[in-house]
């Protein structure tokens, strides 16, 4: 039987890190839609005599804005994804479980908040993609039985 704490450790802090995607997300979407940060926003964009040079209007505002609400969505849903993906691999790898599966969990997990977030989600995708190959890698010795 192999031991399986090291994929079991990053899969937690992978997890951990990939529900803080989420929050990032959620926080953001919480801004977007305050009043009071959109009335900051806006007098902070009046009185910057930078982006008055650069002739920056009230839509070019609202596009950012929209952008940013957007984005906060996509982080909340890839979180939410790769976060699940993880702990399904967690419960499955658990005493050795089906340690093939909970690879493939892993590795799709890795892709999915590593690519999704465009490379933000460096660490965690490495984290999880260690995991996985570590997952997959792995056997059991075998032994010999004894006549």
């Amino acid at each position: 039987m192999v031991k399986r704490t090291g994929e079991v450790v990053m899969g937690v802090i992978g997890i951990i890190l990939s529900a803080l995607f989420s929050i990032i997300g959620i926080v953001l979407n919480m801004g977007m839609s305050n009043p009071e940060v959109m009335s900051q926003l806006e007098e902070g964009m009046e009185s910057d005599p930078n982006i008055q040079n650069a002739e920056m209007t009230a839509g070019d505002l609202s596009s950012i804005i929209n952008a940013a609400e957007s984005t906060g969505s996509y982080l909340v849903i890839l979180g939410i994804i790769a976060s699940i993906m993880g702990i399904i691999a967690v419960l499955t790898i658990v005493k050795n479980k089906k340690p093939v599966l909970s690879g493939i969990m892993f590795i799709i997990a890795a892709l999915v908040i590593g690519l999704g977030t465009i490379g933000f989600g460096f660490v965690p995708g490495l984290l999880f993609l260690i995991a996985g190959i570590m997952a997959l890698v792995r056997k059991p010795k075998k032994t010999d039985p004894v006549y």
